[in-house]
Order: C-alpha cells, then structure tokens, then sequence
C-alpha cells in the first residue's frame, strides 16, 4: 500500500490526487430556511460527480433555484414544499418536530438552517424513533441513535439510486 507523498498530503499532488471539483454541479443542500412554506417543481434530474445520489433541481415559486438530494419515486415536475409546517410527503423538508415518529427521512441538519449533513448517500435512509423535550431521536443507517434539535430539518424519504 505504501505512504502518501508530502505533496499528495500537503494537497499539492498532480491531478491523480486531486478531487474532480470542477466537474461538480453544486451543493446540495435544503432551501434557506423560512417562516413559511414554499412550494416548487422539479425542473431536471442531475447527476453530478461529487454525489453518489442524483440530484434534483427545484424552480420555486419565488424564482429561487437549489439542489437537493432526489428521494426515490421523484420525477421530473413533480411538486414538492419545503418549510417548517409542509405535509409528510416524498421529496417534501420539514423541520423535525412536525414530522411524526415512524417516518422514513434522509439528509438531515446537524445544526438549524445548516443545510443537511447526515444520511446522504444513495440508498440509504434514516426513523424517526422518539422525540422528548426538545429533542428528536433518530435511528441512522449505522444502527446508530443520535438525538437532533427539533428545529432540524430533513427530507421525507430513502435517498434514490440505491441499485448503483
């Protein structure tokens, strides 16, 4: 197997070593978080390098434009809402403590309004076990419970593209 180079380590390697970053797409993340709901189409399934998942690309009725990770059974013009009281349904972002117990969730915030950071990779998804207090009980695909702020945000749904 052998040692890394001081180059490759120090991130200066040739381009062997180097991340393919400008054949990325974007981030994918959620919308910036708003009091209300807003509500959107899918304009096109994107496949992007820096993913194992597909992407969508939501147009919203406010004109703004974001990537998000594709739930399984998103198609191209479906409807999807994004806000703290949206209805349980694929492909949709709610916040944590309006999403009930049992359901089925993926790229989940770490933090409040930080974008998603957990359960993102294709195939997978993550329960909704208990919520206590002011704090949501989450089942990751490690087995793994992790508690999360009620405030959180998270997509309904198991990421797509899990046969790759």
């Amino acid at each position: 197997m052998g040692k890394n180079l001081i180059t490759q380590k120090r991130g200066r390697g040739g381009p062997r070593y180097r991340a393919p970053s400008h054949r990325y797409v974007g981030t994918a993340q959620h919308r910036s978080p708003t009091k209300e709901n807003a509500s959107g189409r899918i304009v096109d399934l994107v496949h992007c390098a820096a993913h194992s998942a597909p992407l969508v690309e939501i147009r919203y009725d406010d004109g703004q434009r974001t990537l998000s990770i594709a739930a399984e059974g998103m198609v191209q013009g479906d409807a999807v809402a994004s806000g703290p009281s949206a209805q349980v349904e694929i492909g949709n972002t709610s916040v944590l403590a309006n999403i009930p117990e049992g359901t089925l969730i993926h790229n989940i915030e770490a933090m409040p309004g930080d974008g998603g950071k957990f359960v993102r990779s294709a195939g997978t998804f993550a329960k909704i076990v208990a919520k206590r207090g002011s704090r949501v009980t989450i089942l990751l695909p490690s087995k793994k419970e992790r508690e999360f702020d009620l405030n959180c945000r998270a997509t309904i749904g198991i990421v797509a593209g899990a046969g790759r």
